[in-house]
């Protein structure tokens, strides 16, 4: 919409769906979405093809032709269109595939996607980490690139059902993809005093071979659990039933468990690079996370110094409170807003 113009006139936003809702990405859509001002209206485009295929922004472009030249191209995820008459808003949550999925992924992203979100009205980043590490990636005029933080999902909070598994327990809420720093996790657990004091470490996702073959070897095997594809709805519950959330990546464009541990006050163990420290504040022990020494003496500390669990506890509940989706929502519909044509 042009300055001129009244808030009155619907922006209709063309918008690129695809993303699984028990995704992160998927979670953001769902949410932006939730809170989408009345003088605007979203039309799902129907893109076809696999998001993460190398001819995704063809698709978008594809899916866009015949739409006009009101209203704006807008999508939850990173990919922008080909070519569009419609100004292009994209959410960029990191860089990982630049750095942990291949020369070729590499190579993609820096002669396709970089003078693709150059042509893109705005782009959106989710922790000023990602954002200034996008702005020297990619070339872009700094007032098209801006800071919107994540929120989280209501039913993060400390009131609600508690897991209670019998034993007492550090719990690590993603995936295991090799970033995730798993394996160092699991070897500082094992070396740490944790397994001699009944504390095991629970994973979700499915038994993982490697992890779990990794944790016998150290003969912890039976002190790390994983807890299986768990319904949104049950996660919480983990969170709340944890002394302590260890979530050390060693990249992150955000972190959402970190935010999401506060919400349910819990401690937070977590690394010192990427996005991880500014998401934390003063509610997280921070380690590096290539040192399994470090990652040991954390867990460690995380689950016996009943100070330090007290003050991450109320460092997380403080800084909880700057990621919120419906602050969130509105500054980034503003941003869209601004952009239509």
């Amino acid at each position: 919409m042009h300055s001129g113009e009244t808030d009155s006139k619907t922006v209709t936003i063309f918008a690129d769906r695809r993303w699984p809702v028990e995704t992160g990405i998927g979670k953001v859509q769902t949410e932006l979405e939730a809170r989408l001002p009345a003088n605007m209206r979203i039309v799902d485009i129907g893109v076809g093809g696999r998001i993460g295929s190398p001819l995704s922004p063809l698709a978008i472009s594809g899916a866009l032709m015949g739409r006009g030249s009101r209203g704006v191209f807008y999508s939850a995820g990173f990919v922008p269109p080909v070519f569009s008459r419609l100004p292009s808003v994209v959410i960029v949550h990191d860089l990982t595939h630049r750095r942990f999925y291949g020369a070729a992924k590499r190579a993609y992203y820096d002669l396709v996607y970089k003078p693709l979100y150059r042509r893109c009205s705005a782009v959106i980043c989710v922790s000023e980490f990602t954002r200034q590490e996008f702005l020297e990636w990619s070339g872009m005029p700094a007032e098209k690139v801006h800071l919107v933080y994540n929120g989280y999902e209501s039913c993060f909070n400390e009131a609600g059902p508690v897991h209670q598994p019998g034993y007492p327990y550090v719990f690590y809420g993603g995936n295991h993809r090799s970033y995730k720093n798993l394996d160092r996790l699991i070897k500082a657990f094992a070396a740490s005093t944790l397994p001699s004091r009944g504390i095991k470490l629970v994973l979700t996702g499915k038994r993982n071979d490697e992890l779990a073959t990794l944790a016998d070897n150290l003969s912890v095997g039976s002190d790390v659990v994983f807890a299986g594809r768990l319904p949104s709805e049950e996660i919480p519950s983990f969170y709340r039933g944890a002394l302590a959330v260890a979530y050390v990546s060693l990249f992150e464009g955000f972190g959402l468990p970190i935010v999401e541990a506060y919400a349910c006050g819990v401690p937070v163990l977590t690394s010192n690079v990427s996005a991880m420290p500014e998401v934390a504040g003063e509610g997280a022990l921070l380690v590096n996370p290539e040192s399994v020494e470090e990652i040991k003496q954390g867990l460690d500390r995380i689950t016996s110094d009943e100070d330090l669990r007290m003050r991450l506890i109320a460092g997380g509940r403080r800084r909880r409170e700057d990621f919120d989706w419906d602050s969130s929502a509105q500054r980034l519909w503003q941003l869209v807003k601004d952009t239509a044509a």
